[in-house]
């Protein structure tokens, strides 16, 4: 029972789209995929994310992406559940030839609702996602699907 309880992990990916909302005035919506590894821990369950997103621009030169490490708490039994993370990202933005690349800290605040078959959940996700360098700050509206499997 103890190595149950230690190597008892759900596998799960999310797939997705982003509105940019704050900030971003020059992005059209992009696509957000995600790939993590979860753990129920009785009170909350705990994810580590990775996490990528792509945007172009109204500008066809333009273009933003993200890849970041999450660390994010939401509860997998519970209809209705809240969902907060954490984490950094490596932005990176290009005009035509010229590149600009930075990290900066990544948060997001949401709402999954959880369906249950058997050991299976789907979910779709909508969030509010904020991405900061702690001078300027900018957020995209969200929408996942997920799929998670529980060992």
């Amino acid at each position: 029972m103890l190595l149950y309880y230690l190597i008892a992990l759900s596998l799960g990916i999310e797939g997705g789209y982003s509105q940019p909302a704050v900030g971003f005035n020059n992005l059209d919506p992009g696509n957000v995929f995600v790939i993590f590894v979860g753990r129920d821990l009785g009170i909350t369950n705990i994810a580590f994310s990775l996490e990528t997103a792509f945007y172009h621009g109204k500008n066809l030169g333009y273009s933003f992406n993200t890849a970041g490490i999450r660390f994010g708490f939401y509860r997998s039994d519970w209809r209705f559940s809240p969902a907060v993370g954490f984490g950094t990202d490596y932005v990176s933005r290009a005009m035509n030839k010229n590149n600009e690349t930075s990290f900066a800290f990544n948060y997001h605040v949401g709402l999954l609702i959880n369906f249950h078959i058997n050991r299976l959940r789907i979910y779709p996700k909508f969030y509010y996602e904020g991405i900061t360098d702690f001078k300027k700050q900018a957020g995209f509206i969200g929408v996942n699907l997920g799929l998670d499997y529980e060992m």
